[in-house]
């Protein structure tokens, strides 16, 4: 007869575990997104698709054909949702003159889960 009310005692309190972890599970949401990471070529494709850019760099080659857009990413640990970067014109492998210069910031849009090209100035 003992047995009886320990069964009884041991299912109520499986119910409560059960109960607590559904309202702690419930309570916590869906985890965030996490921000991938800014690629040299995905930030390359997004100064090619900016007219402004595009209109740059071509001038630039005009002037001086050794002339490119060289993109050095920072670390992105922890992930960032930012970018700017200046400097961005090399000329055969060196920093381009002044009359070349040009910077670009890049933001991660939450909302559309992708990276775009926000400014670019030269």
């Amino acid at each position: 007869m003992s047995l009886v009310p320990c069964c009884k005692v041991m299912k109520q309190s499986k119910i409560a575990v059960a109960l607590a972890l559904g309202l702690l599970f419930s309570c916590s949401g869906p985890p965030k997104p996490t921000t991938p990471a800014l690629t040299p070529e995905l930030a390359n494709q997004l100064l090619n698709f900016d007219e402004r850019a595009q209109n740059f760099i071509t001038h630039v080659k005009q002037r001086n054909p050794a002339c490119e857009f060289s993109l050095a990413l920072p670390d992105q640990v922890p992930p960032l949702t930012q970018i700017d970067l200046g400097h961005i014109v090399q000329c055969s492998g060196r920093p381009a003159p002044l009359e070349f210069d040009a910077s670009a910031t890049f933001i991660y849009d939450a909302s559309t889960g992708k990276w775009a090209l926000k400014r670019f100035s030269s």
